[in-house]
């Protein structure tokens, strides 16, 4: 289990780490970070929302909410409670990140240049804002 405090320091450390590789040229692993920073964010919100206490970690804890075993944050922002306001102030924002995933990690070095990243990290750092 990971207690939505936790989620959020992770959240904001990833975001962070995403900023100082960006700063050192390093866009391909900042983008990825940005959007995992999002994706925790999005859970830390999600207990927020449902009123629990900790997120779902291990298969056990997961085992009754497998739709929240997930990367994707687009189903992450269907239980968040904020997909009406993101929508509809953050459609921008939402755009630039919503077909960020996990295995972005695998893809070749070079995928990413300096605007996509600033783009990148300019809309999750809105969007944090209102998670």
């Amino acid at each position: 289990m990971i207690y939505p405090d936790e989620l959020r320091r992770m959240s904001d450390a990833r975001q962070g780490d995403a900023k100082t590789l960006q700063q050192n040229g390093r866009y391909d692993a900042a983008v990825y970070l940005s959007g995992y920073a999002l994706e925790l964010a999005l859970k830390a919100r999600i207990c927020e929302t449902l009123g629990w206490s900790w997120f779902p970690s291990s298969n056990t804890e997961f085992q009754d909410y497998r739709s929240l075993q997930t990367h994707s944050l687009r189903v992450l922002l269907e239980f968040s409670g904020v997909r009406a306001r993101i929508n509809s102030d953050y459609s921008t924002a939402w755009d630039t990140v919503k077909h960020w995933n996990s295995g972005w990690r695998y893809l070749p070095a070079g995928y990413a240049n300096e605007g996509t990243c600033s783009k990148m990290l300019d809309a999750v750092s809105s969007l944090m804002e209102v998670i």
